[in-house]
């Protein structure tokens, strides 16, 4: 039996799982991400925790599973999409990771996507998220010693395999929200970084997620427990190994993310961009030729954040009975009017990805006396439904004829069933869960294991590893009652633009 390793360097929590060729976990591990957050609107992590962190969990792992180490084949790794960093020409970090909670780039981003916005969806198939990143760096001082931008998972990889900056790289899943690619071509595009004035010097190789960039090198060994030589795939987002690890590799397959990032998308065959409402992103699968359509709201952070901020005496009473804290609000939510008694939520609390608005704050609106704490919290899981309902029919809109059945729900949110069942009413679709919720490290090891050889088409071994644990079906005409409210979900936006823009200016 031989064995590959998947590691998800997720915003919040780093996992590491070890996957024998059945696609069973042997072994896992976790652990959290330290964010420092400096300021207001400010967010950023230390890069060579990564590092640190990646290396304390295979130590783990290691030491958990019942396995000779020799019957390792491969390692993969993922990491979040939406941020950069940076490193020398000796692969070591010049700058912090510069995460998408981060809000310091925002003017860079306002004017590339003012002045460039369209060509730029054409190109990448989305919006920026870090491009406009690298252009804020390059106003700093740290910019002369930049050799190169890379994501996390190729940051850690580098490491382990102990690579030099001319051998830096980053897998074709990332390079859609840099602004600065050709996604279709899968290379950077000269004609945006001319534009955009950015040295393409400064940004790797583009690889697949599945080419072996190295192997494990003797001082990597040390520091991981693992035996030198194991092969180290390129890797890529924390999303797209999510998707392949949920299975969501077919045109017209749907998946709902419910973790720091919420998030509707649907598996298409050819690329598609959104030029019009400028909603959508377009992503490329980590395996195979296919493309991703997905939005993108941070409202899991806003989820946990209105938890911890809010209802800490709930989670009180949610230990001292036993159960778990978010269970014990979905059971209290559950008899609320759909609509939360006419309470509508803005969970964008930091900016809004797509389109883009960093002045976007987060918002409750229609709330009387005769609202309770709980209906806050039914309003926030409402609003993320509204936002996905948007997104499906722009993706009916992009894709028309695009046969969608069912909707993967992944994350770790995917085992709310009020959260399923208020989605699958107001979208009209029946919703599925996994018997795994977390399938990032599932994707990587995957990925690891086509990459060794131990997998030769993905497509079946992902049915065959696959199980459905549940499924919920939407109440027939359940999104009457919520029609109303996503109407004014989405008329908020424009309202309050003006608002957001006069809220967001600094000075008294």
């Amino acid at each position: 039996m031989r064995h590959v390793i998947g590691i998800d360097l997720g915003t919040t929590l780093a996992k590491c799982a070890i996957y024998n060729q059945e696609g069973r976990a042997v072994a896992e591990a976790s652990q959290e991400m330290h964010i420092d957050y400096p300021g207001a609107g400010l967010a950023e992590q230390n890069a060579e925790d990564f590092y640190t962190v990646t290396c304390e969990l295979l130590k783990q792992s290691l030491q958990k599973a019942d396995i000779d180490k020799k019957s390792i084949a491969a390692i993969s790794i993922d990491s979040q999409m939406g941020g950069i960093m940076s490193i020398d020409k000796n692969y070591n970090p010049v700058t912090y990771y510069d995460t998408p909670l981060d809000s310091r780039s925002a003017a860079e981003n306002i004017s590339m996507h003012e002045n460039f916005g369209d060509l730029i969806i054409e190109k990448n198939g989305s919006y920026s998220t870090y491009g406009n990143k690298i252009l804020y760096w390059k106003k700093k001082n740290e910019w002369r010693d930049i050799y190169k931008f890379i994501q996390p998972s190729a940051f850690v990889s580098g490491r382990l395999a102990g690579l030099s900056g001319d051998m830096a790289y980053m897998d074709e899943s990332f390079i859609c929200f840099s602004g600065l690619a050709d996604l279709k071509n899968s290379q950077w595009s000269e004609e945006l970084c001319k534009k955009l004035d950015v040295d393409i010097k400064k940004l790797p190789g583009i690889v697949k997620s599945t080419e072996i960039i190295g192997t494990i090198t003797k001082k990597a060994s040390q520091d991981t427990g693992l035996p030198e030589g194991v092969p180290v795939c390129a890797g890529c987002g924390d999303q797209s190994a999510g998707f392949i690890g949920a299975g969501i590799t077919e045109n017209g397959q749907m998946v709902d993310v419910s973790g720091t990032a919420c998030i509707l998308g649907a598996c298409i065959d050819e690329y598609r961009f959104d030029k019009k409402h400028k909603t959508l992103a377009c992503m490329k699968s980590a395996l195979g030729s296919n493309y991703y359509l997905i939005s993108v709201v941070l409202a899991g952070r806003t989820h946990k954040w209105f938890v911890d901020e809010f209802l800490n005496e709930e989670k009180m009473q949610a230990k001292s009975k036993g159960v778990n804290a978010y269970d014990y609000l979905d059971d209290m939510a559950k008899d609320i009017t759909p609509g939360s008694d006419g309470l509508v939520a803005i969970d964008y609390l930091q900016g809004r990805f797509f389109p883009p608005n960093p002045s976007i704050k987060g918002l409750f609106i229609g709330h009387t006396w005769a609202h309770k704490k709980i209906h806050f919290y039914r309003a926030i899981l409402e609003s993320i439904a509204y936002d996905h309902y948007l997104t499906r029919e722009i993706i009916k809109e992009l894709v028309p004829g695009l046969k969608t059945d069912i909707v993967t729900a992944i994350g770790s949110a995917a085992k709310s069933s009020l959260w399923m069942q208020i989605k699958a009413d107001i979208l009209q679709m029946p919703y599925q869960n996994l018997f795994r919720s977390d399938l990032s490290t599932l994707g990587s090891a995957i990925i690891a294991g086509y990459a060794a050889n131990l997998f030769v088409d993905f497509k079946s071994d992902l049915k065959r590893i696959i199980s459905i644990d549940r499924k919920i079906f939407p109440l027939k005409d359940g999104n009457k009652q919520y029609q109303k409210y996503i109407k004014i979900y989405n008329e908020l936006f424009f309202a309050l633009k003006d608002i957001y823009k006069k809220l967001s200016e600094k000075g008294d």
